[in-house]
C-alpha cells in the first residue's frame, strides 16, 4: 500500500469518527440541528475531501507525497514526460462534474443554514447536512475500494 492510499484511508476513518459524533449529537438532540451541521459538516466534509485527494495521488502512483492533498483532479500535480494520467484519475474527473462528488466539493457557506418554514410539501437542502455527508462518505468508500483494486492489479 502507498503513502497516499494509507493517507486516504485515514482521512475515511476520521470522518467516520465525525459521523459517527455528529449522528450521536443528533440522536442526543442537546443542540438545535443547524448548529450540529454547521460544527460537524465542515470537518467531514474536509476529511472526505483530503481522502479523495490523497486517492487521487494513489492512483497516479505518486512516490513523493506533497504536504496537502490535491481537492480537484486538475489540481493533482503533473507526471513526469511520457507517463500518462492514470485511467482511474480520468474518470474520477468526470465525476467531479455532477452528482455526490460535486456536492462534496461544492463550499460550505459559513454560518447557520436557513431554517425552513413548515408548510412547504417539499424543500430543498443546500447545506452540507448529515444526510449529505453519510451519502459522500459511502460513496466515497465505494470508489476508494473500487479504484484501490485497480491499482493493485496493475
Amino acid at each position: 500500500m502507498s503513502q497516499a492510499q494509507s493517507f486516504a484511508n485515514h482521512c475515511m476513518y476520521m470522518a467516520s469518527v465525525v459521523l459517527e459524533s455528529w449522528s450521536a449529537s443528533i440522536d442526543q438532540g442537546v443542540k438545535p440541528l443547524p448548529v450540529l451541521n454547521a460544527a460537524f459538516g465542515p470537518a467531514v466534509r474536509l476529511h472526505l475531501l483530503d481522502a479523495y485527494g490523497w486517492q487521487l495521488l494513489a492512483c497516479n502512483r505518486v512516490a513523493s507525497v506533497p504536504n496537502k492533498p490535491p481537492h480537484k483532479a486538475v489540481d493533482v500535480p503533473p507526471l513526469a514526460n511520457g507517463i500518462a494520467q492514470s485511467p482511474e484519475v480520468t474518470e474520477m474527473a468526470m465525476l467531479e462534474q455532477v452528482g455526490w462528488l460535486a456536492e462534496l466539493q461544492q463550499e460550505i457557506r459559513p454560518g447557520l443554514s436557513q431554517s425552513t418554514s413548515s408548510g412547504f410539501i417539499a424543500v430543498s437542502s443546500s447545506g452540507f447536512d448529515f444526510k449529505t455527508a453519510r451519502h459522500c462518505f459511502s460513496e466515497l468508500e465505494s470508489l476508494m475500494g473500487r479504484v484501490a483494486d485497480a491499482i493493485d492489479e496493475s
